[in-house]
């Protein structure tokens, strides 16, 4: 059929071939992504709360409407953290002096937000010197370091097994 499928057409083949779709059409609707994998609605449910309970998306309350994880944070931004966010993406590296003149902002409209975005875990700080320079953060390498480390501290037995799985299951909730 016209369903994009790894070359096994394997369950996992199915799911990234849907959190790709949703990547590049964040909102899609629950409908439309059922017709274009043709997919019946409890497969298709069951593999949208797979991804759903693994962060790769999310949904809004009451629609049926699914966003990548890192698109759905940044839609809740105000305006001006979005232009910083989007010239943080595009431009790394950028000082507070330059994101206030790119954006027509002062500079401490632009030190509030950047400090906004900084608590979210959106952007980060690295200072050189005198300058600090702003780089984006992106929200699935961060939960990846995240494991790593918690896989690390259970490796060198800094927290026993049963710690482990606590703080494990309690990342997975969060996303």
């Amino acid at each position: 059929m016209g369903r994009p499928l790894d070359n096994k057409g394997s369950r996992s083949g199915i799911r990234s071939s849907i959190a790709d779709y949703i990547r590049l059409h964040p909102g899609a609707s629950f409908n439309n992504i059922r017709t274009i994998f043709e997919l019946a609605d409890g497969t298709l449910r069951y593999h949208l709360r797979y991804l759903e309970k693994r962060g790769q998306i999310e949904t809004k309350p009451f629609k049926r409407s699914y966003f990548p994880t890192a698109a759905l944070r940044e839609r809740e931004l105000s305006r001006t953290q979005q232009q910083l966010v989007h010239l943080i993406k595009e431009h790394p590296g950028m000082t507070q002096k330059e994101l206030a003149w790119r954006t027509g902002s002062n500079r401490f409209t632009v030190r509030g937000n950047v400090a906004a975005l900084v608590a979210r875990e959106l952007v980060t700080r690295i200072r050189l010197g005198r300058e600090v320079h702003h780089f984006y953060r992106d929200p699935d390498e961060l939960r990846r370091t995240r494991l790593l480390r918690l896989a690390a501290l259970f490796l060198l037995d800094k927290i026993d097994e049963e710690t482990y799985w606590e703080i494990r299951r309690e990342m997975t909730r969060k996303g």
